[in-house]
């Protein structure tokens, strides 16, 4: 069966001295880093050279720079960006700063799943998947509620890497509704068909 985790069992001060590189700023990008900024956590934004999202993101009061230079600073690297983008970029611009110790995490397991992306064996690979919009993901938010979200371990080399996934979860508000427990190809295959 299973396991369905909520607020009580996230430690969100996990989170607390580590900077989150939130890639992409579209339907779930917007949504995850405006809620994780909500809680005071340290939250930058990774764009790509000349996109439109650029004042948006510093008109909402956040932290923006290109993609490898949130990478670099980062402690956790969120990919949001869409599916068919995310190999090209991880390839450029987020593989050569997954060092040790860094955690690199999705909201689809689609790119992990198919192979698209094979990510260095010395970092954790995790993923935390809202069962809704991004849209809705905020607005449910800024009522004090959440969406359900999916979490999924690919890779723990810390020993932490489930523990990190539910703080993000719900620092995005996850927790408030539920996160249930899945594996990347599940995730995968029940979004797709």
């Amino acid at each position: 069966m299973p396991k369905m985790y909520y607020e009580s069992d996230a430690d969100l001060s996990l989170l607390s001295d580590k900077t989150i590189g939130v890639i992409g700023y579209g339907s779930q990008g917007h949504a995850h880093a405006q809620n994780l900024n909500d809680k005071s956590l340290n939250v930058q934004v990774g764009l790509y050279e000349g996109s439109s999202s650029w004042e948006k993101v510093k008109n909402d009061g956040l932290e923006v720079g290109l993609v490898a230079d949130v990478c670099k600073q980062s402690d956790i690297i969120m990919m949001l960006i869409p599916d068919h983008l995310q190999a090209s970029v991880y390839k450029e611009s987020v593989l050569p700063y997954l060092l040790p110790g860094k955690t690199l995490m999705f909201g689809h397991g689609f790119n992990i799943h198919y192979e698209a992306i094979t990510p260095p064996e010395n970092i954790d690979v995790s993923m935390i998947a809202p069962k809704a919009p991004g849209h809705r993901v905020r607005a449910v938010y800024e009522r004090g509620l959440g969406v359900p979200c999916l979490v999924a371990v690919h890779q723990d080399v810390s020993g932490a890497a489930h523990d990190l996934a539910l703080a993000y979860g719900k620092g995005i508000g996850g927790g408030r509704a539920g996160i249930l427990e899945t594996t990347f190809k599940e995730e995968t295959e029940t979004d797709l068909f």
